[in-house]
């Protein structure tokens, strides 16, 4: 595990203030900073732009605009994607990022147009690929979808196979809420992806709604036991990758509980790689 970084999803894209102090006052190693690049109030930009200074020589990751990827080449949709996704670079280097992950897509497709939607994605992922490593910027991609918003375009296989067909240099980035929401079976996608998935997105929710519950919270759909299975696999299987704590900005979580959270995070994965590092051949 490189290191936990806090989504500014958790502060609603707009307490800055409050992040910083959560980031700061966490005394045990550094935390980092994951910074969304759009949102849909009229003051967000006024907003990020001015933690450019404020946040300095705070690690940082890049969430890429929240716009859809899949699209018609030579439409204005793309062209607004295009200009979201440039100025997401420009805050990258800004904030002195060491990666950015991408969605596979927003919206829902019909049935019939999946196959080609899926090839279209992966089209525009390999376009971007060559501008952001031309860049030096650390490309991701991310699970998405869920049944509630029938938007899931890519499968369980099929998301298996997205990193088959992409360049190596392409990490993968699993969103463990999104993945419970589709029953995905996550410890077995660790283990089968293995050191390809340079990150995560840590969240639990109700099984039905993307509602980016705390980890351990009591209403979760995984329980305790079965949160600390997913971060055994993460240690065992990803150990390299980064850490993003994504929960909603609600009365679920507070600073406390969520230092608790990040404590027991450390804990669970340190003792899975001390028992792994034990049970290696002795010279």
């Amino acid at each position: 595990m490189k290191r936990i970084y806090l989504s500014t999803y958790g502060v609603a894209f707009s307490d800055y203030e409050s992040l910083k102090k959560q980031v700061e006052e966490f005394k045990d190693f550094q935390l980092g900073v994951e910074y969304a690049t759009s949102w849909t109030t009229p003051d967000f930009f006024e907003k990020l732009d001015a933690q450019i200074e404020n946040m300095r020589g705070i690690p940082a990751t890049i969430h890429s605009p929240f716009v859809e990827i899949c699209t018609v080449p030579g439409s204005e949709e793309e062209r607004k994607m295009e200009e979201a996704f440039t100025r997401a670079c420009g805050y990258y280097k800004a904030f002195n990022a060491t990666s950015m992950v991408f969605h596979t897509n927003e919206g829902a497709f019909p049935e019939e147009e999946k196959e080609a939607k899926r090839m279209r994605v992966r089209e525009v992922l390999l376009d971007w690929h060559k501008r952001l490593h031309a860049q030096g910027i650390e490309m991701t991609v991310e699970n998405v979808g869920y049944p509630k918003k029938k938007n899931l375009l890519f499968d369980y296989e099929q998301f298996i196979q997205l990193f088959r067909e992409l360049p190596e240099e392409i990490g993968c980035l699993i969103d463990t809420g999104h993945a419970m929401l589709n029953g995905w079976d996550i410890v077995k996608l660790i283990e089968t992806l293995g050191p390809r998935i340079r990150g995560y997105h840590l969240n639990n929710n109700d099984g039905i709604h993307d509602s980016h519950y705390p980890l351990y919270d009591p209403e979760g759909i995984y329980s305790p036991e079965q949160i600390d299975d997913v971060l055994r696999a993460i240690a065992c299987y990803s150990p390299d990758a980064d850490i993003g704590i994504e929960y909603a900005p609600d009365h679920r979580f507070t600073q406390k509980s969520l230092y608790e959270d990040i404590r027991r995070i450390e804990r669970v994965t340190r003792d899975c790689r001390a028992r792994v590092w034990d049970r290696r051949p002795k010279k």
